[in-house]
């Protein structure tokens, strides 16, 4: 279990699947099926994941919901393991109780490497909120799951992923790497960016 003074369980909770991570402004907790209607909000949005590599489309279309609930059930599975291999969590801006985005770890093999991701609904872009629960992972990440490194990829034309990128202290690696999104077949380049631990 991760669990120390920056990271809370709720009142009872015994287990991974009541983790919850906290910031001045955000509450991170276990990502749901329950939060089918607020995620399926902004995966629906073309201009939220035009450039998320699973969630892409093509312009007019709308990703399935099915496929969605698919997801967040999987992440309902995955938070009732005793080692995960994701970290999926909801984020919920705590003055108004609003769902405003999922941010995620995933690990590698050996659980030494994470890689993070976000999706942000539009509403609640610009206002520093995914900056927020990027550096409070990344702190999760370091001081609790003991990873030795975090990388962090996005398309090169996704400035404000790759701002937040920066702002949480990540290096730019390399650039102009191929990336064919799987739903569209269209063709990009991406970036990365890494930081490791110390």
């Amino acid at each position: 279990m991760y669990f120390d003074e920056r990271c809370t369980k709720e009142d009872g909770a015994e287990n991974m699947s009541e983790l919850i991570l906290e910031t001045s402004r955000l509450l991170l907790r276990p990502l749901s099926a329950k939060d089918i209607e607020d995620v399926y909000e902004y995966n629906s949005d073309y201009e939220v994941v035009k450039y998320m590599y699973e969630l892409s489309v093509k312009p007019g279309e709308v990703f399935p919901k099915e496929r969605t609930l698919e997801f967040l059930k999987s992440c309902d599975e995955e938070w009732k393991k005793e080692n995960l291999d994701f970290y999926e969590f909801g984020v919920v801006e705590k003055e108004s109780g609003s769902f405003i985005g999922n941010i995620c770890v995933y690990l590698d093999e050996k659980h030494e490497e994470g890689e993070l991701g976000w999706t942000f609904n539009r509403k609640f872009h610009s206002k520093g909120f995914c900056t927020e629960a990027a550096l409070r992972m990344k702190e999760f990440c370091f001081e609790n799951l003991k990873l030795n490194k975090i990388i962090a990829r996005c398309d090169e034309r996704n400035i404000p992923s790759r701002r937040v990128m920066e702002k949480i202290g990540l290096k730019f690696l390399w650039g102009n790497g191929p990336r064919k999104y799987p739903n569209t077949g269209e063709e990009s380049t991406e970036a990365m960016f890494y930081i490791e631990r110390n």
